[in-house]
């Protein structure tokens, strides 16, 4: 096949024509389903399957040594970034294996992974990820507008993936693309290409600044025969010292499940601010975070009114015998336990940080710097929710920078499908 393949046609355009009969937006975006569902769920379900095809999300081996990745995306392990933290987040909420196998098998027309879940925001970025890579002409036509891609090393700082690790990912894309009609020679260069570009450490910024690494644990080769690894000590998400895409354009494919820090694996360390899984240009807080800032708010006041009863009650109960009308100068010179110079703060003051994706409301601090009573020693403030323990909160550049990058997982490439993307169905 790969002889009567034009030079000015695309690896995509090609056997999209030569697997659907016409080349198109529709069959290019088949043939990447099909790719990437194959590449991820193996040959199992499927007749005839190519060798060694077991699957990204399965056990496999390559060179040698055995290889399990599943870890990396179903959220027991802290691999994902969220600006520059390693949380924990289930890429496979949507039905795992089934769907795809589902939809090798022939039971469906398209992977019918469950809508709105973490899975599925995934893979609808691989397929225009891998669109991308393997030069799809019609690729930015897969979803509804455009949007800039994450750097891949951003993506996959703290994957911490090896040589071997990365070598057998790439190694069942290419099985996948021969099952779907690549011949070898054009599988071969397409092996090299991706081996070349991103199984490496140190491979410096490309002409627009990305910075293509996703090799890097210890071990890793550096890149070879020009390597930057100082660029590797500022990456930004948008590529060396970018935080902003040079377009304008980012939008973020972002989890619609908490997501746990690395730090800890409580409930209470989940992230409280992830953007919505839309990528909408708007953030609203749900009615359980609107509820723990009332309830904040109402546990402050109370304890401020509280404090001032009880002060009140120490005033008079110390407060001298009240003298005759005869001397009313008295009554207004007393310095009584309370004055109108004491140092509580109003009763409504309390402090937001969102210095901290795990901070939450805290109460300043009602009274002098001095120990309150001892009556009161025990007193504590109703520990409200955390902000947006449940919901989401602004996308990128729309709101707080704190928690609303929260993007994709192990892809090579991420560009960040806005809501509505279009799932062709095959007829």
């Amino acid at each position: 096949m790969a002889a009567s393949r034009t030079d000015n046609q695309t690896i995509c355009d090609y056997y999209a024509e030569q697997r659907y009969g016409e080349n198109n937006v529709t069959t290019q975006l088949w043939l990447m389903q099909g790719i990437v569902s194959y590449a991820y769920a193996g040959g199992a379900a499927v007749q005839k399957p190519v060798a060694n095809s077991t699957g990204v999300f399965n056990k496999g081996n390559f060179g040698g040594d055995e290889v399990f990745l599943r870890s990396w995306f179903d959220g027991s392990r802290a691999t994902t970034n969220l600006n520059g933290l390693a949380v924990k987040v289930d890429w496979l909420d949507g039905g795992g294996l089934d769907p795809l196998l589902g939809y090798l098998n022939g039971s469906t027309s398209t992977p019918k992974i469950r809508e709105g879940s973490n899975q599925d925001i995934l893979f609808s970025h691989w397929y225009v990820t891998f669109g991308n890579i393997y030069k799809c002409s019609l690729v930015k036509e897969f979803v509804a507008k455009a949007y800039a891609p994450y750097t891949p090393a951003y993506v996959h700082k703290y994957m911490d993936l090896n040589q071997t690790q990365v070598g057998y990912f790439i190694d069942q894309f290419i099985v996948a693309s021969k099952y779907y009609g690549f011949s070898d020679s054009d599988a071969q260069q397409l092996s090299a290409f991706m081996n070349t570009k991103y199984n490496n450490k140190c491979s410096p910024p490309d002409a627009t600044g990305q910075l293509n690494s996703v090799c890097l644990a210890e071990g890793c080769p550096q890149a070879f025969p020009e390597r930057d690894c100082a660029a590797y000590n500022s990456i930004g998400p948008y590529g060396y010292k970018a935080n902003t895409p040079a377009t304008g354009t980012a939008t973020g494919v972002n989890p619609t499940a908490k997501a746990t820090s690395s730090e800890t694996t409580s409930p209470s360390a989940t992230n409280t601010s992830a953007p919505p899984a839309s990528g909408g240009s708007s953030s609203s807080l749900s009615a359980g975070a609107i509820a723990g800032i009332a309830i904040g708010g109402a546990a402050v006041l109370l304890l401020a009114v509280g404090m001032w009863l009880y002060f009140r009650r120490q005033q008079k109960a110390n407060k001298p015998a009240e003298k005759p009308a005869t001397m009313p100068n008295e009554m207004g010179e007393g310095a009584g336990a309370f004055s109108p110079q004491s140092p509580y703060g109003h009763p409504h003051d309390s402090y937001y940080s969102r210095s901290n994706p795990h901070d939450s409301y805290v109460v300043s601090t009602i009274g002098s710097p001095n120990s309150p009573p001892p009556a009161w020693d025990q007193a504590k403030t109703p520990q409200p929710q955390e902000l947006g323990a449940e919901s989401p909160a602004a996308t990128p550049g729309l709101g707080s920078p704190g928690w609303g990058q929260m993007h994709q997982i192990a892809e090579m490439e991420s560009p960040d499908p806005p809501p509505g993307w279009s799932q062709r169905t095959q007829p």
